[in-house]
């Protein structure tokens, strides 16, 4: 598996293979299913979901379905030649034996368990299913199982401040640490979660005096494959400066009572 995992777009794809023990191929239009077993046509959607794009990563990569993994497991595991790699999938039917199944798909699974990331993130996505001497199409979809955040901090922020930062924090996997964005990251920072969680934003600023500032919060929802941008300026007015905090493309002035010299204008 490749070390570096980009962005992913939609691709779809089937699958099949029949079995006499495990996973077997058969005949498409298929001889009668043999007493106690049943047949799937399985597809996998892989979808970042992300809004928008990032030049930290090449997105045309994860359109290579090598880069995933696809397997059918029961009661955990996996079934007998039931994994395959997504660009090696067979094409007939899947016969199997009656019962419960799940379908898992997956990719950057070095990433699984990461509470965050600047390389890289973890995709999967699993259905399940029953099996009773039947034929059925079974989908997948996999999300990337994090959100993505990123601040960009206008050049001019120097002229007014000797150190600024953000930091995240909030989400389920980070508990109680945080993740800080300092004033010359560029890469996006990946936050590791299954659902809608709250990630709070906290900005720091010292002065040119070494005065350290209020701290300025923002809080947003996200989720799986969602993503939120902070752009952060300088804002000066009648001596005093503040800041300028674009988000999802609405602008929200923070004042901070920092007195600014006057050489300084």
């Amino acid at each position: 598996m490749k070390k570096h995992f980009y962005l992913l777009k939609t691709c779809l794809c089937a699958l099949a293979a029949g079995v006499l023990a495990g996973c077997s191929a058969e005949d498409e239009q298929g001889a009668q299913l043999a007493e106690g077993k049943g047949a799937v046509m399985l597809s996998l959607n892989a979808d970042t979901g992300f809004e928008t794009t990032t030049k930290a990563v090449d997105e045309s990569a994860y359109e290579d379905l090598g880069l995933y993994t696809v397997q059918i497991l029961k009661d955990g595991v996996v079934v007998n030649n039931c994994e395959w790699a997504g660009d090696a999938l067979p094409e007939e039917l899947v016969e199997l034996d009656n019962g419960d199944y799940t379908l898992k798909a997956f990719a950057g699974e070095e990433y699984e368990g990461a509470a965050s990331s600047t390389e890289g993130f973890y995709v999967a996505g699993e259905t399940s299913f029953n099996i009773n001497s039947d034929k059925k199409n079974i989908a997948v979809e996999c999300l990337p199982q994090c959100a993505r955040v990123r601040v960009a901090f206008d050049e001019l922020m120097t002229d007014y401040f000797n150190d600024y930062s953000v930091e995240f924090s909030g989400t389920d996997a980070l508990n109680t640490a945080k993740v800080t964005w300092e004033s010359d990251d560029k890469d996006p920072v990946y936050l590791a979660m299954t659902e809608e969680e709250t990630v709070t934003a906290t900005i720091k600023l010292v002065d040119k005096e070494g005065k350290v500032a209020e701290d300025i919060i923002r809080t947003k929802a996200l989720a799986p494959g969602k993503a939120w941008a902070l752009n952060i300026a300088p804002a000066v007015e009648n001596g005093n400066v503040g800041i300028s905090i674009t988000i999802d493309g609405s602008t929200n002035d923070h004042e901070v009572d920092i007195e600014i010299p006057a050489d300084w204008l």
